[in-house]
């Protein structure tokens, strides 16, 4: 089958002339048979053991009664719906002809298509009933509103299940109303009353308590004056032997420092003398890393070099050597 030479040129099938033949596959019975082809496989997948080439009467019966099945069942769901939910009565639509018949009302209209006059206005309704008094009111709920609540305009009740009961019913909730202002003035005096006598007793418990803490207070004073003078009189007894011990350790720690600080001159005029020494030397045969030392020196130490430093700022520098 050859496809339509002249398809991109954009040229219409009537104006060419040959248009191909792919259009004769989709003509005659071609279609019936693919549907038929496409339900044996359905079928067969189903579990129904059918061909169309080996059985094709078979193949059209089964298809047929599949199709007078399918209508069937989908009568019964739509009149069970209809049942159930109602609606029967919009299905049954007249003809577009007679919807759009003329007929003799008289409408005007306006440019922009609003109507003027001829129709009156449809009022528009809520989905919720209206206009419906129950349990013998003559006004609906809501109709009255009162210190946050809704109520009925007829006797005066916020409980919409409640029974009317006419004037007779306002009469009674007005009553209500006042004696419960006046337990409510009532209850308002005793409160005061009570808040005064509370206030008092607050007072005297306060008044006990700064006095308790006033009581504990002067006992913890006694308490640390009479520690101070214990501690007072055990150091009286012990200062006479304690301080010749001080002044015994005191000049034998005198006597230590002033070795340490001979020593620690000495070894300081031995390191000068050795880098002195040292110095004057050739560099070939100094030895190497000689004056290096690990240790952390001692306040003795940095004490004696810190004498024995040489500073240039000082006028007797030059006379120390003489």
């Amino acid at each position: 089958m050859r496809d339509n030479p002249y398809k991109n040129t954009g040229m219409q099938p009537e104006e060419v002339q040959y248009a191909g033949d792919n259009f004769v596959r989709y003509s005659g019975d071609t279609r019936k048979h693919a549907t038929a082809q496409l339900f044996a496989w359905e079928a067969y997948e189903k579990g129904v053991d059918v061909h169309l080439l080996a059985e094709p009467t078979k193949l059209e019966l089964l298809n047929q009664e599949f199709e007078k099945r399918k209508v069937q069942f989908k009568d019964t769901v739509r009149g069970s719906i209809l049942d159930k939910y109602g609606g029967a009565e919009h299905l049954d639509m007249p003809d577009k002809e007679l919807l759009l018949a003329q007929s003799e009302q008289y409408t005007e209209y306006s440019r922009h298509g609003k109507v003027i006059k001829g129709l009156e206005k449809a009022v528009v309704r809520s989905r919720y009933e209206e206009d419906v008094y129950t349990n013998n009111h003559t006004s609906v709920w809501g109709s009255y509103w009162r210190n946050g609540f809704w109520g009925y305009k007829c006797c005066h009740q916020f409980v919409k299940n409640s029974y009317c009961i006419g004037e007779s019913g306002k009469k009674a909730v007005e009553g209500q109303q006042e004696i419960c202002i006046q337990s409510d003035n009532k209850i308002n005096a005793d409160g005061d009353n009570d808040d005064g006598t509370k206030e008092e007793a607050i007072k005297l418990l306060l008044e006990e308590h700064q006095e308790r803490l006033s009581k504990k207070q002067k006992k913890r004073e006694k308490k640390k004056r009479q520690e101070k003078l214990k501690k007072n009189k055990k150091k009286d007894k012990i200062v006479p032997s304690s301080s010749s011990e001080n002044e015994d350790e005191e000049a034998a720690k005198q006597q230590r420092l002033k070795i340490v600080r001979k020593m620690a001159l000495f070894m300081e005029d031995e390191n000068k003398s050795n880098a002195d020494r040292l110095l004057s030397m050739d560099e070939r045969k100094r030895p190497y890393n000689s004056m290096y030392q690990i240790k952390e020196p001692s306040q003795e130490e940095m004490e004696a070099y810190y004498m024995k430093k040489c500073r240039s700022d000082d006028p007797m520098a030059d006379f120390l050597g003489q």
